[in-house]
């Protein structure tokens, strides 16, 4: 039998603030993924801001739509960010 009997919950990686991550991903969709060592991810999140960003700088009367859909992007990919934490928690520093 070992000493430490592994542990059922998972870990943050080391060193990682969630609400970093949460702050970071709501400023930048993506940012908090890089945070958190999530580099594919990170591009996909940032990707689909900037596509839907375009698309909607297209349209000059939905600024209010534009940011409220920006904004919602973020709180997903903030979501998206922590839950990787939570579940899938990388090695290293």
């Amino acid at each position: 039998m070992s000493p430490n009997p592994p542990s059922s919950a998972p870990r943050r990686p080391a060193g990682r603030s969630i609400i970093v991550t949460v702050v970071l991903s709501i400023l930048i969709p993506g940012l908090g993924h890089v945070y958190t060592g999530r580099y594919g991810r990170a591009l996909v999140w940032f990707a689909g801001a900037l596509i839907i960003g375009v698309i909607l700088n297209q349209q000059t009367t939905l600024t209010t739509t534009a940011l409220v859909i920006l904004s919602v992007l973020g709180l997903a990919a903030a979501g998206d960010a922590v839950v990787l934490m939570k579940r899938f928690p990388k090695a290293g520093p």
